[in-house]
């Protein structure tokens, strides 16, 4: 019980820690690349923090599995360098035993890694790009200032307004250029105010004012005057988001039959997969030779997880281009790498039973 609880305990500190690290990591990078999409106009400022929010959701699984790994290491590592696994060999136990409080630790990891990864990292894909979309066009209302030329996004309109009063909620000297197919569209009036009907749309109420509609280059134009008017500015409707495949529900993924579904398919079963491996595999790769070099083994255990994700990377393209059929998928992958951590793990306590 001693045994079981001490070495858990460790494990649970050090995997706290070293989270909180790699969210910093990850959550510093996501900041410098949003501001300059921000920057250039990519993404609206005010989502800035949401969107980063959704990526910091979007990254979790990878997360918990290189946390589950090292935190096993380098756990396992410190006690073959304080030679306390060199004592727990003495009084009878073997690095079998260790297996137990290893998985106790890691089962609950993997089981929330695999919800994360089949659920709630497309969801937070789903609504991140949702949310880009609806404030990017909020943006382009909401931006109006007195005095300045606003262009929208898509540079289809221009908007202007003299100046503005707080009491009214009106502006006077409204300007609007519209462009339309091959057609501008140039609206003024003396005064005009945003509104939001009773379905969420947003209009510009536009009073004593007149319409000039052509074709750039030709004599032709229309022209029209009016005492009220209205410009709508949005719809209410839900933003029209295109999906990526990495944002699609898992129950969608498992009914297609499409190459590209089967791979996201396969790669988010291969997270938490991979990461129940990886914990076991750490514990023959944690072995400490106070002989030789003090970062050999880090190193070459942090070569062959590298190793292994790689493999899962090319075994996703592979199904994608309908090189690898989807029933086999990346199963002889994992089952190559299980095979090695049981042969380390038998051939480690042979070792440890000959001294």
């Amino acid at each position: 019980m001693i045994f079981r609880r001490s070495l858990v305990h460790e494990m649970n500190w050090f995997a706290s820690g070293l989270f909180v690290v790699l969210l910093l990591v990850v959550m510093t990078s996501q900041i410098v690349r949003l501001l300059g999409e921000a920057a250039i106009g990519a993404l609206a400022s005010g989502a800035v923090w949401t969107v980063m929010g959704f990526a910091a959701v979007r990254y979790l699984p990878i997360l918990f599995c290189l946390m589950l790994f090292i935190t096993v290491l380098t756990t396992i590592t410190r006690l073959w360098r304080d030679s306390e696994m060199v004592i727990w060999f003495a009084s009878g136990r073997s690095i079998h035993d260790f297996l137990d409080p290893v998985l106790r630790f890691a089962v609950p990891v993997v089981i929330f890694t695999a919800i994360l990864s089949l659920f709630v990292s497309p969801w937070s894909m789903q609504k991140s790009r949702e949310y880009r979309e609806h404030m990017l066009r909020q943006q382009e209302t909401t931006q109006i200032a007195p005095g300045v030329f606003r262009e929208t996004k898509g540079a289809d309109r221009v908007y202007f307004v003299e100046n503005f009063s707080t009491d009214t909620q009106e502006g006077n000297n409204v300007f609007v250029q519209i462009r339309r197919n091959d057609k501008i569209a140039v609206i003024t009036a003396k005064r005009g105010g945003m509104i939001v009907d009773e379905t969420g749309a947003r209009w510009l109420s536009l009073d004593g004012g007149r319409a000039v509609e052509g074709t750039p280059g030709s004599a032709a134009y229309d022209t029209m005057e009016f005492a009220k008017g209205r410009v709508r500015l949005d719809s209410p409707q839900k933003a029209a988001v295109d999906p990526a495949t990495q944002a699609l529900p898992t129950l969608t993924l498992l009914k297609s039959d499409k190459p590209h579904h089967q791979a996201e398919l396969a790669w988010r079963i291969a997270l938490p997969v991979s990461a129940l491996i990886l914990s076991i595999l750490a514990l023959p790769l944690a072995f400490y030779n106070v002989r030789g070099g003090r970062t050999f083994n880090l190193l070459f255990a942090l070569a062959l997880a590298f190793l292994y994700y790689n493999c899962i990377n090319i075994a996703q393209a592979w199904i994608g281009a309908g090189k690898l059929p989807a029933l086999i998928g990346m199963w002889p992958l994992h089952a190559a790498f299980a095979g090695l951590a049981a042969f380390l793990m038998h051939r480690r306590a042979q070792m440890g039973a000959k001294r």
